[in-house]
């Protein structure tokens, strides 16, 4: 495919698929984007060092995106990912109503159904590529967490993990190539795509619990705060 921005690699199985990407980035001759899939993920990776359980059935991939990027848009492209994930979840399933948990979770019914991590490599001041590893429970709930969890198949079961990935790669290839400075908005139909926009929340802030109600996202995917009156915005680089 000519105008195809990424090259596609299947694997069985993989300890990390976002250790993988780092791996095969370091044989490429030139610059190349990737789509990354594998079947089963033995030690999946979340924010903070937290762990991702799945297992075989999940989805667990990774892109990475080698491009150029100001540091401080890091959290335009953690929301471009995220609306363009969630805008697919939507096309497949109509009637469910998934919603982003800023920074980068999908949620339905109040449970989480999908986590996203990235990683960066910086060189003088500027990020050279990105890596961006995404789960979803397919089959498995995992029950050992403080929040709760969903997967589609307590819902439909029409998809499969590695068609949702050709889909996901190509809504994510199109939307590439027009990616803008500014992706992020303030309109309340753009807001309500979050989970408990206008709504009071606590957010861990490089180690501080923080609350405000959430008013807004900026235009460099940070979220904004509002309390007694006064405004405050958390970026992606401080939550993670």
């Amino acid at each position: 495919m000519k105008d195809f921005l990424f090259d596609f690699y299947f694997f069985k199985k993989l300890i990390n698929t976002n250790n993988e990407l780092k791996k095969i980035n370091k044989y490429l001759k030139k610059k190349k984007n990737i789509a990354l899939f594998t079947v089963e993920q033995t030690k999946g990776r979340g924010r903070v060092d937290r762990k991702w359980i799945s297992t075989i059935g999940d989805l667990t991939c990774s892109y990475l995106i080698n491009k150029d990027f100001e540091v401080n848009e890091i959290g335009k492209i953690n929301i471009w990912f995220s609306l363009t994930l969630l805008s697919l979840l939507k096309k497949k399933f109509p009637k469910k109503e998934f919603k982003i948990k800023w920074p980068n979770d999908i949620y339905l019914e109040d449970k989480k159904l999908a986590g996203i991590l990235i990683e960066t490599n910086i060189k003088k001041n500027k990020i050279r590529n990105l890596i961006i590893g995404l789960g979803i429970n397919f089959v498995s709930s995992p029950m050992n967490f403080k929040y709760k969890t969903i997967s589609i198949n307590s819902f439909a079961n029409k998809e499969n993990p590695i068609n949702f990935f050709i889909h996901l790669t190509k809504e994510l290839n199109d939307s590439l190539k027009s990616l803008k400075k500014t992706i992020c908005k303030t309109d309340i139909s753009f807001l309500k795509n979050f989970k408990d926009y206008g709504k009071l929340i606590n957010i861990n802030r490089n180690g501080k619990i923080v609350d405000g109600v959430f008013f807004g996202i900026g235009n460099n995917g940070e979220i904004i705060l509002k309390k007694n009156d006064n405004y405050f915005s958390i970026n992606y680089g401080e939550i993670i």
